[in-house]
């Protein structure tokens, strides 16, 4: 038995045997602390609930102070700003009049006392087909409840509401003055004459509307009003002393800007209930009442109901939902399969609920499911043997390769270092004849370039594999690269012994994005190999060959050695293997040259393979991605 599988069996029964003796007591402990685990899962769920009703809360909350902050005349087709004197400018359009700020508004509308709905969106009732959409929507009979709301007679006099008559006065100021601007004497005089109340806010609760409703308003009229009276109620939050406070309208408003600058005439004050939101079916409003003597308007937004329960809500869960607790929207009706619900909002979604997923069920605790637990712990111990042994395995499989590598390389070494010490010592002593000079020169050159492509391909995978090493990737031309190449070999090729190198290259360039460092590295190391393994078919010679196809640019070194067998094509690629051959076994090398051409290839975007090359010997190919027609040079 090797040290390695001693070292295995020591190892495996020192953690099997342990293992098995404490899994039962790890059996009844992990059960106790599954159960702890499902209720602090359980009470996870419930913060995440409430975080996510929370959000929608503050979110509908900040829409309902946005539309609290309107000014009652917003809601009419023109109003005189109270910031513009000019007469060109005595009146201006309502910013409702276009499309809402807010994708959850679908449009915007007023209930005047005499139960007549307008819009911002024309002069009158029915004066477009928005406006028609939208009074209809109003006057349907769900809304009923909520036209119920407006009070008092709107009787014509001069003491008439404000909420009644203030979107008529600015309608027909705009028409005086697009009139004077006609050039009708009559209406431009009444438009210098005329000054449109600019009024002020008294914040009152809604029992206050609702005392004033019932002095203007009949009993059918009150009785039907009573349903949106009782949701406001019920709409109102506790105090930190779990005491109700008497109306909404406690919340603070934003205060409007007015401009010092410009002089501020004394109104009349209307008052306003705050914003509240009310479900009418199926239709989600957001409504208020604005009243002054004795009368009082109804004013609100249409919310949309698809965009609420789609990309609001989605919206919604994306950013407040925590990564392990996200839930999906359901009906409020169907949340049975749900580990957890709730409603995404009590007033505006009450029928759409969170639906949180089920957590895992902790295993049970019977004698079967322990022994399969069991079962698997063994099965779990028994793999993790396997596995340390086909660690153990590779490690010493990685440990020859390093030693053969080691001493591979020292041999590589000895080699051009003797030759170099022993010529030196030679050309010192004299020892050299003269006609030898030239023969013992081009040995030291020969030495020393193959000394210093050893030292160059051992420090490229070390670069490589540290991370270090960087192709510096440029177009140029592929094939002009590989001819300079062999050229540049030509004479190394000649030394060994073989023919002059077959080039079968393209006329046309091919142009790629290499680093021509690497490119070179790749294909000197493939020449390299090919010299090493086909030395018994010198005479055949060496072919190198480029050629395009579809998007990539393919190199070819063929040669007529022995070949490489099947199973070993992918495996020669590896770094320190080398294809077990006994014709071989002292042919130098390191099982470097290949993996560094593989690495170097996909560097570039590519990647080297090997074939049989037909007719006998090697095929090593490498594959390059062609540079775009952008990229190419011109």
């Amino acid at each position: 038995m090797t040290p390695a599988r001693r070292r295995t069996l020591a190892l495996g029964l020192g953690v099997a045997a342990p293992t098995l003796v404490l899994a039962l007591g790890w059996l009844l402990a992990d059960l106790r602390e599954r159960s702890m685990l499902a209720e602090q899962r359980e009470g996870e769920l419930v913060q995440a609930a409430e975080l996510l009703r929370a959000a929608a809360r503050e979110s509908l909350e900040e829409l309902r102070r946005r539309e609290d902050a309107r000014p009652f005349e917003h809601y009419g087709r023109f109003y005189r700003p109270p910031e513009v004197l000019a007469l060109g400018e005595a009146v201006a359009l309502s910013p409702l009049a276009g499309e809402p700020d807010d994708p959850r508004i679908s449009a915007y509308f007023q209930i005047d006392p005499d139960g007549r709905v307008r819009t911002p969106y024309a002069l009158e009732p029915g004066g477009s087909p928005r406006a028609v959409a939208v009074e209809a929507t109003v006057a349907g009979p769900e809304f009923a409840p909520l036209r119920a709301l407006s009070f008092g007679s709107g009787a014509s006099g001069r003491d008439q509401s404000l909420t009644y008559a203030l979107n008529d006065m600015g309608n027909a100021a705009y028409r005086d003055l697009a009139d004077a601007r006609r050039g009708d004497a009559l209406a431009a005089e009444r438009t210098q004459k005329v000054r449109l109340p600019q009024t002020s806010r008294n914040l009152v609760t809604w029992d206050t509307i609702q005392s004033q409703q019932a002095q203007s308003a009949s009993p059918p009229q009150q009785a039907s009003a009573e349903p949106v009276f009782e949701a406001i109620q019920q709409q109102r939050p506790a105090n930190a002393d779990g005491n109700v406070p008497q109306d909404m309208s406690q919340r603070p408003l934003p205060k409007e800007h007015a401009l010092e600058d410009i002089p501020q005439e004394a109104g009349p004050s209307l008052d306003y209930s705050p914003m509240a939101y009310l479900r009418l079916g199926d239709v989600v409003v957001l409504q208020r009442v604005v009243s002054h003597a004795g009368a009082g308007s109804v004013q609100g937004a249409v919310l949309d109901r698809g965009r609420l329960a789609g990309e609001w809500l989605g919206a919604l869960v994306a950013r407040h939902a925590l990564p392990e607790a996200t839930p999906t929207i359901a009906a409020t009706s169907a949340t049975g399969a749900c580990a957890l619900a709730r409603p995404v909002h009590d007033e505006v979604l009450p029928d759409l609920s969170f639906c949180f997923p089920a957590p895992p069920l902790p295993p049970g605790g019977s004698l079967v499911l322990q022994l399969g637990v069991l079962l698997g712990l063994g099965g779990v111990v028994a793999a993790a043997i396997v596995a340390i042994a086909r660690a153990a395995r590779r490690s010493d499989e990685l440990s020859a390769q390093k030693t053969a590598f080691v001493s591979a390389v020292s041999h590589e070494l000895r080699t051009p270092l003797t030759t170099l010490r022993m010529h030196a010592e030679m050309l010192q002593e004299g020892l050299v004849a003269p006609e030898r000079l030239p023969v013992f020169y081009d040995d030291l050159a020969h030495e020393s370039v193959r000394l210093s492509r050893l030292v160059e391909n051992v420090l490229a995978v070390a670069q490589l594999e540290e991370g270090r090493r960087v192709l510096q990737l440029r177009p140029g031309d592929l094939a002009a690269q590989i001819r300079d190449i062999v050229d540049d070999q030509a004479r190394h090729v000649e030394r060994r012994g073989f023919p002059p190198v077959e080039l079968a290259l393209p006329d046309e360039p091919v142009t790629v994005r290499s680093d021509p460092q690497a490119v070179e590295q790749i294909l000197v190391n493939l020449l390299d190999n090919a010299l090493k393994y086909a030395a018994d078919a010198r005479a055949a010679g060496l072919r190198v060959e480029l050629a395009v196809e579809g998007d990539q640019a393919v190199l070819r070194v063929q040669d007529r050695g022995p070949g490489i067998p099947e199973a070993d094509r992918d495996r020669v690629f590896d770094r320190f293997y080398r294809v077990a051959r006994e014709r071989d076994a002292h042919t130098p090398g390191t099982g470097l040259g290949l993996a560094l051409v593989r690495e170097l290839a996909r560097g570039h975007g590519g990647d080297a393979v090997a074939a049989a090359r037909p007719g006998g010997g090697a095929e090593l190919q490498v594959r390059f991605p062609l540079a775009s027609a952008a990229a190419r040079p011109t």
